[in-house]
Parts: structure tokens; C-alpha cells; sequence
């Protein structure tokens, strides 16, 4: 039997300590709808355990719903940036810096890196540049394989592109994150990622 697709403790509690963060009212449209179970087995992991990503999801779709699809991206966006200071991702970021500079396909180009230490069977993050110069690039992102549970309300989706803008805000640029392919047909997301 195949491990199941999982997340690191660690995600998972930076997500839940970023749902406790958010106001009252935001949290009261959240948190109960986490089962008690749910939230208890995020807050004992071990950082570097795994978490099934179907008790994960248990906690992302209600902030999905609660915040509506930019208000998600956005609090992703800002967990990704927590978790891209994590000690494990941190290292992966740091290399990528020096090897590359500070721009946007330089971490898009770590990123799969980073897929791997955090997610087990969730799909295969693959780069893919399509446009490249001083001032401006274009990559598309694909995430294939991706196990049919995290296709079905397009949650995991959003929550990816999130983390694909912090990139680009993380490096003062301005652009945009497209999701192209997604869906009940989907069998992977596809973001199309610019940025001048």
C-alpha cells in the first residue's frame, strides 16, 4: 500500500496559526467548521511528520469559503512567506538566491525543490520557462499528477497560486498568477506566472 498524499506538520500548523490570526469575525466563519479531531491532530504533529492532506483540506476549504477565492490567495500568499523562512525551505531559498539573484524564476526554478520536502504524493511540481530577460519573464508552472481528492473544489489550486505570488512579491515585482487548467476533468493545474 502507497503512503497517502500528506503535508508537513509544520505547513499545516503555520496555516492554522494563520487562521488564528485572522479577525474575530473571519475566525468564527472558520474555525468551527474545523472538527475538533482535525484541529487536535495539526497541533500534535511534529513539525517534520506528516499530515494526511485530506485532514489538511479540512482546515483549507472552510478558509476557502470564508474568504472567497482572492482573500485565500492572499492568506496563502502571506502563509508561503512564513513557511519560505522555515529553517528546511529556508536553506532550499538561500541556494536558489545565490545561485540565481533574486527574481522570480530563480525561486519558481526552487520551487519544485520545496514541493518535495513539503508534500508526499500530492503531484509533481515541474518549471517550465517561457519568457526570460532583465525585465520581464513568463514561466508556466504545472503541477501533474495530482491525486483526485485535491481536484475536487479547487481549493489546493488557489492555495498553490498563493504561494506563486509571494514569489513575485517577494522579489518587488508586479504580475500575475493564472491558473489555466483546473476542474473536474483536470488531471493537473497549469499557472501561467508574468511579471514586469
Amino acid at each position: 500500500m502507497s503512503p497517502q498524499p500528506a503535508i508537513r506538520g509544520f505547513v499545516c500548523r503555520m496555516i492554522l496559526d494563520g487562521a488564528r490570526a485572522l479577525p474575530a469575525e473571519t475566525q468564527r466563519r472558520v474555525l468551527p467548521r474545523v472538527p475538533e479531531q482535525t484541529l487536535a491532530l495539526i497541533e500534535s504533529a511534529p513539525r517534520m511528520g506528516w499530515v494526511p492532506i485530506e485532514e489538511s483540506m479540512k482546515l483549507t476549504e472552510p478558509l476557502h469559503a470564508a474568504l472567497g477565492t482572492p482573500g485565500f490567495r492572499e492568506f496563502l500568499s502571506t502563509q508561503a512567506e512564513r513557511m519560505a523562512s522555515y529553517p528546511l525551505l529556508q536553506t532550499f531559498f538561500d541556494g536558489s538566491v545565490r545561485l540565481f539573484g533574486l527574481a522570480p524564476q530563480a525561486l519558481l526554478k526552487w520551487s519544485p525543490y520545496a514541493w518535495e520536502q513539503s508534500f508526499r504524493d500530492c503531484g509533481r511540481l515541474v518549471y517550465q520557462p517561457r519568457q526570460e530577460s532583465a525585465e520581464r519573464g513568463r514561466v508556466e508552472m504545472r503541477l501533474e499528477d495530482v491525486p483526485p481528492l485535491l481536484l475536487l473544489e479547487g481549493t489546493f489550486a488557489q492555495a498553490l497560486a498563493g504561494a506563486f505570488e509571494m514569489f513575485l512579491r517577494r522579489c518587488n515585482r508586479k504580475g500575475r498568477v493564472e491558473l489555466r487548467e483546473q476542474g473536474p476533468r483536470a488531471t493537473r493545474f497549469v499557472y501561467d506566472i508574468s511579471w514586469e
